[in-house]
């Protein structure tokens, strides 16, 4: 057994004791092939609660630096093959790191803001995940996790955690073309984060927030 796999099942056992985690939309989860995998970042238990549920495909997480050389969270990036990032700056390594895993038929999971959002709703995406994406010509797989906020609260009150991780449908960007490629990677990252806001509950779509009402007015009128 992998590495990869016993950190999975052991996150499974121990979700299963201080939460009450509901999935939707596993049959959109590619059980082949090359794909990013992109969540809203609230806590820091998100990546461990995904990898607890999802099918056993390993999904090389990219980190931002500063986690590094921390005791646990630099531990298990390592052992699990993650690859740190330099955040707020191109950090061409990584980035050919990544794109290498995906060009080997791998999975790249990221969370598209860059960092965990310290307003409680989602923040402005950055054009790496559609940089990522157009480069490698690799669809991307939109998932919302709702409910993460309230652990220890819970634990203080004895009660099991309750969170809902929705899968969305796989996004097919278009090629870049025109001059202004750096224009249409930020409209290709807002888009899969319009994706996300729709798969969580409302009060944490943020600065998405009116881009989904926007969405589903324009639908019912």
């Amino acid at each position: 057994m992998t590495k990869y796999r016993l950190a999975q099942l052991v996150f499974r056992a121990i979700f299963k004791l201080i939460a009450k985690i509901k999935v939707s939309g596993l049959e959109h989860f590619p059980r082949e092939g090359a794909f990013i995998l992109t969540i809203n970042h609230l806590a820091l238990i998100d990546p461990v609660v995904l990898l607890s549920v999802v099918p056993p495909r390993k999904i090389t997480v990219l980190v931002a630096k500063k986690w590094e050389h921390t005791f646990f969270v630099g531990w298990l990036v390592r052992s699990l093959g993650g690859i740190f990032i330099h955040r707020g700056e191109v950090d061409r390594h990584a980035l050919q790191a990544a794109l290498n895993v995906l060009k080997s038929g791998g999975i790249i999971g990221l969370a598209p803001e860059g960092t965990r959002s310290k307003t409680g709703g989602l923040q402005r995406a950055k054009a790496g995940v559609a940089y990522l994406a157009t480069k490698a010509n690799v669809p991307v797989l939109p998932i919302g996790i709702s409910g993460q906020q309230g652990l220890v609260k819970s634990l203080l009150h004895l009660r099991r955690l309750k969170i809902q991780v929705n899968i969305g449908e796989l996004i097919y960007l278009p090629p870049l073309s025109g001059k202004d490629k750096m224009a249409q990677l930020q409209a290709y990252a807002d888009e899969i984060m319009i994706a996300i806001a729709k798969l969580i509950e409302p009060e944490l779509r943020g600065v998405y927030a009116s881009a989904v009402f926007n969405e589903q007015w324009l639908r019912e009128t």
